[in-house]
């Protein structure tokens, strides 16, 4: 109960329904707008008109945490919110209020553990502070900057692996002028784990497979704009998937960007789609005639500054007269794309999801390979084995919970060498109590290998560590071949092997020769190696009177070439040995089976949905519409089957988006009682606008 009491002293609505509401309202913590005022002109927007719905509806249908969905709800969502209560609706819709009221105290405890902690998340964080709506006047200031970066920061350390990702920003910034910042912190967790997973992360692989998906619904519902769109070759995605990043709030005027976050909260993922096919329409004659990107685009934009016009500027009635360009994607995107399921997009997910991944794997394998510094004269093809086979090490030890970083360290990299290079895997034989000398032997032959590859001492290899180091000794000559073994085995870099050092060089010989036999002409060139070494041993030029004797690169050269099995080894078989061709069956299983995992192991219900509706509110079954009250937002010949899943057929989950019963006549008595001067407003809200918009059209259409 002490939890709860502190937690209720943060809801907007707790103070709404207060005894003494002024006094209630100046302990409540809220969103930059109550210091930097909130967008638009409140009473153009009749925001004293909706708090006056709200406050009713509250009192019937509980609030905060008790907040029940009852028939009206979706009606005072689709009118827009009042700025006050704005943050603490999207808190209840989208379930974060839940998450919220369960973690107390995590936000500033994230910022206290964290403090003054630097990560490469936090530095792109610092790039992208002063690019943040620059259009609102908090973020023009010290105090809104600190608080969009305390919101970032504590979430990259919430959540390391995703860390942060361009548009973040802009989506966090957005709500921090309706929310306080611990309010925002969890609603952006509940959206990038919930609503929008894999959209913030280094591939937005969420993002791109909602691209696919859009652009297969737009080929379902409007096949001629889709079909123009090819032959043109405009690009979709160069002015769509901006739309669904910054969740609209970069395309719109911010007044109608957050309407459309009211709606999306409380629908979830979905609107994204009904909105973005309603531009489309509204928008299609002059589309058809666009024949390049940058006309396809100078059309939206021009749409998008538009919305606040009026659809009918010379009607006859001051409603019909206020009715905009907005009201009337709201209603195109309600009417003719309601079925634009939850349902309908899982399994489009499930579809489209494999290609996101192949193209996702291919992209930044490309790109991977394209942005190396030195390639070390490696074909493309052997480079893309190096690739998979490096990302394929990582990705399992950081599946084991081994390591968390993009960096090789040292047993990965053992496993890594296990599958390019034969020798260097070791088996259970390897370990066993009778080879124990022999496995310090090839793992300090393996150490050293680490470490000549490791040039940056950074006790991790990058991929292009990889390269570089491998490049180079699989295109080495037989001299090179020769002084690379030798350097590797002088430990103390004098250009000369001590007698230890030509010892450890015939045993690392050994130890690549392990699995020929132990008879034969590698154990009789390694043994003559050996015994002609030591008769070749001499002292240092400027030791001469030193009693030391060492072996220089020029005799270690004379006497492998002396002998033809070594040579041949130096020529070419240590080179061949790294396996760089991809046999058939590899090819089959390859990355992006591995990535697919990787990826939708964290957004997992991009393959399984959200199984149970989101943590958010409950729903009055007794105030439930009935099929009697369904409105003209579904045309009458298709009611919804909750049977249907299918694309082209509604389906439960479009009864949702469907126009509910206006609130009685006694909640609007008791509204125009509290103020008359309200009157019209009041009388106004009463019905939905979007069935005002849908009646308009109708008689303009008939006249």
């Amino acid at each position: 109960m002490k939890d709860l009491k502190q937690f209720l002293a943060t809801c907007e609505s707790e103070a709404l329904l207060s005894d003494d509401e002024a006094k209630a309202e100046e302990s409540v913590p809220g969103g930059l707008g109550l210091v930097f005022d909130f967008p638009g002109d409140p009473k153009k927007l009749k925001d004293r008109s909706k708090m006056k719905l709200w406050k009713q509806y509250l009192q019937a249908n509980g609030r905060n945490l008790t907040m029940m969905h009852a028939a009206n709800f979706p009606k005072l969502i689709r009118v827009g919110l009042p700025n006050r209560l704005r943050g603490e609706i999207w808190e209840a819709c989208s379930g974060a209020m839940y998450l919220r009221f369960m973690n107390q105290g995590q936000f500033q405890n994230l910022l206290e553990t964290y403090k003054d902690k630097m990560s490469l998340s936090v530095e792109e964080i610092e790039k992208d502070l002063n690019r943040s709506l620059p259009e609102y006047a908090a973020y023009q200031t010290s105090d809104g900057i600190d608080s969009l970066r305390r919101v970032l920061t504590a979430y990259s350390w919430k959540d390391p692996e995703l860390g942060y990702c361009q548009a973040m920003n802009i989506v966090t910034s957005a709500l921090l002028i309706y929310m306080s910042e611990e309010q925002a912190f969890f609603t952006l967790s509940i959206l990038c784990d919930d609503y929008l997973p894999g959209y913030y992360s280094t591939s937005m692989y969420g993002a791109l497979l909602d691209q696919l998906i859009f652009e297969h619904l737009l080929e379902t519902t409007m096949p001629m704009l889709h079909e123009h769109f090819k032959k043109a070759d405009i690009q979709l995605s160069v002015a769509c998937l901006p739309w669904f990043l910054s969740l609209y709030i970069n395309s719109m005027p911010l007044l109608f960007a957050f309407r459309v976050l009211d709606c999306f909260f409380m629908e979830g993922p979905k609107i994204l789609f009904q909105i973005g096919l309603a531009v489309l329409k509204i928008n299609g004659a002059e589309l058809l005639q666009a024949t390049d990107d940058g006309a396809f685009m100078h059309v939206l934009k021009n749409f998008f500054a538009s919305l606040d016009d009026p659809i009918y500027p010379n009607a006859e009635t001051a409603k019909a007269r206020s009715l905009t360009k907005f009201n009337e994607l709201l209603l195109v995107a309600y009417r003719d794309f309601h079925i634009v399921t939850d349902t309908s997009i899982r399994q489009l997910r499930q579809t489209h999801q494999l290609k996101v991944v192949a193209g996702i794997e291919s992209f930044t394998k490309r790109s991977a390979i394209r942005n190396l510094d030195d390639s070390a004269n490696l074909t493309k093809d052997e480079l893309g084995v190096l690739y998979d086979k490096y990302y394929n090490a990582i990705y399992y030890d950081q599946k084991r919970g081994e390591r968390s970083d993009a960096r090789m360290n040292y047993v990965t990299y053992e496993r890594f060498m296990g599958s390019v290079a034969n020798w260097a895997k070791f088996t259970a034989r390897d370990r066993t109590a009778e080879r124990e000398v022999q496995l310090g032997i090839g793992q300090n032959f393996m150490t050293r290998l680490f470490e000549y590859i490791d040039t940056k001492k950074m006790n991790g290899l990058t991929f292009q560590d990889v390269v570089t180091g491998i490049g180079h000794i699989v295109r080495n000559g037989l001299m090179e071949q020769i002084e690379f073994f030798f350097n590797l085995h002088d430990s103390d870099k004098d250009g000369y092997l001590s007698k230890e050092e030509v010892l450890q060089l015939s045993e690392t010989l050994l130890w690549l020769f392990r699995e020929k036999g132990e008879e034969g002409e590698h154990l009789t060139g390694v043994s003559g190696f050996l015994k002609r070494a030591y008769e070749y041993l001499e002292a240092k030029p400027d030791e001469e009177s030193s009693n030391n004797k060492y072996l220089s690169l020029g005799s270690c050269r004379m006497i492998i070439l002396a002998d033809e099995t070594l040579e041949t080894f130096f020529d070419h078989e240590f080179a061949q040995s790294f396996q760089l061709t991809e046999a058939p069956i590899e090819r089959q299983s390859s990355l992006s089976r591995e990535i697919f995992d990787s990826l939708f192991a964290a957004g997992s219900r991009f393959a399984s949905g959200r199984g149970s509706r989101r943590p958010g509110l409950s729903r009055t079954s007794s105030k439930a519409p009935s099929s009697s009250t369904i409105s003209s937002i579904a045309p009458d010949n298709q009611v919804s089957d909750p049977k249907s899943d299918k694309i082209g057929s509604p389906s439960e989950d479009s009864q949702v988006v469907q126009a509910t019963p206006t609130p009685s006549t006694g909640t609007q008595e008791a509204v125009q009682k509290e103020d008359d001067a309200d009157d019209d407003e009041d009388e106004e809200y009463g019905d939905d606008v979007l069935e005002e918009v849908d009646r308009l059209l109708d008689e303009f259409e008939k006249s």
